[in-house]
């Protein structure tokens, strides 16, 4: 059994999946973007530092210490935009969409009526490998994150002025529970060479997982496309 080591640059697409508010893919129409209109993709570790115990005697002397050790809690997940895709602000932050007279998607609202706590989205995030050659088989190998479970997306701040207008996702952390599995959609090879999704289901309390893959990433579209049901 050999360790596949490397070096991760450069961002190449993302796939944002809508879920349910327990974790889980919720197919149907306008569930699922694949999208290259991001400039940044920033994820900070959210921890508990718990509460230390200590209490000193009546020289000033330590008597009793009980540190406690600080807690993972999850990761918090800020998306830039480059450009605006109004399925894709729909997918992580639950604003709905406008339409024109033909139908067309045009924009997006921003209401105060959406509970962010009614659904969930997953991020998945294919990089470039840095001097990683092909397989035998000339497959290319990337690198492949995936969050199965966040909650909590915002639209940020913005500004109008001599330049682009940037929007920014933010408040989007990452859930225990999700119900991810190997998920809905192929993102390696097997043995054979032959598409397949995750070879080990992600548990439950998996917040993320970074591993090497073989199968090319999707290709990026503007708007929001169906998920079909298992």
């Amino acid at each position: 059994m050999a360790t596949l080591c490397s070096s991760p640059v450069r961002g190449s697409v993302i796939r944002v999946t809508r879920l349910d508010a327990c974790g889980n893919p919720d197919p149907g129409a306008s569930a699922v973007a694949v999208s290259k209109r991001i400039s940044s993709v920033t994820i900070e570790e959210v921890t508990d530092d718990g509460t230390n115990i200590r209490e000193r005697n009546f020289g000033d002397e330590l008597c009793v210490v009980d540190d406690a050790f600080t807690s993972i809690v999850g990761y918090t997940a800020e998306v830039a935009l480059c450009g605006v895709d109004p399925g894709l602000v729909g997918l992580f932050t639950g604003q709905p969409v406008v339409l024109n007279h033909a139908g067309d998607i045009v924009g997006f609202d921003a209401t105060t009526s959406v509970n962010l706590d009614d659904f969930g989205f997953s991020l998945e995030i294919w990089s470039r490998l840095a001097g990683s050659a092909c397989s035998p088989s000339g497959f290319r190998p990337w690198g492949y994150t995936v969050f199965p479970f966040l909650k909590g997306g915002r639209i940020g701040g913005f500004t109008f002025e001599n330049g682009p207008v940037q929007f920014t996702i933010s408040g989007a952390q990452t859930r225990d529970g999700n119900g991810w599995g190997v998920g809905p959609f192929d993102v390696d090879r097997d043995e054979l060479g032959a598409p397949s999704p995750l070879v080990t289901p992600l548990g439950v309390n998996t917040h993320y997982r970074s591993i090497q893959v073989t199968l090319d990433p999707p290709t990026a579209s503007c708007g929001t496309f169906a998920l079909a049901s298992a």
